[in-house]
């Protein structure tokens, strides 16, 4: 598990970060999906047998790389952190992670 501001992802997100919009659409909404191309998860450095053996070792149900993020982890974004609560691979080999909005502890 790893804790990252929004700039650390931002720069793990590259060429296409999550946009100033979409963060204030995610804290209305208290969830959101951020998308990343197979770019982001390989680094354009695995090649397809790469993305074929990560496909059989999810089918055989073993851990492995998530690509920038992984369940658990939490976003700060401002006075909110997301977590993230699911990993979903797309056919083209890139991801989508599920965040929900993390309730704002009582320092009471």
């Amino acid at each position: 598990m790893k804790r990252l501001g929004r700039e650390e992802l931002a720069a793990l997100l590259e060429p296409q970060p999550p946009s100033d919009a979409f963060w204030t659409r995610a804290v209305a909404a208290e969830r959101a999906v951020i998308g990343v191309g197979p770019a982001a998860v390989d680094g354009e450095r695995e090649g397809e047998d790469g993305r074929r053996a990560r496909r059989n070792r999810r089918r055989r149900g073993e851990p492995g790389p998530d690509g920038p993020l992984s369940p658990g982890d939490i976003v700060d974004v401002g006075d909110h952190s997301f977590v993230v609560v699911g990993v979903e691979e797309t056919d083209a080999g890139g991801r989508r992670y599920r965040i929900d909005l993390v309730e704002p502890r009582s320092d009471e």
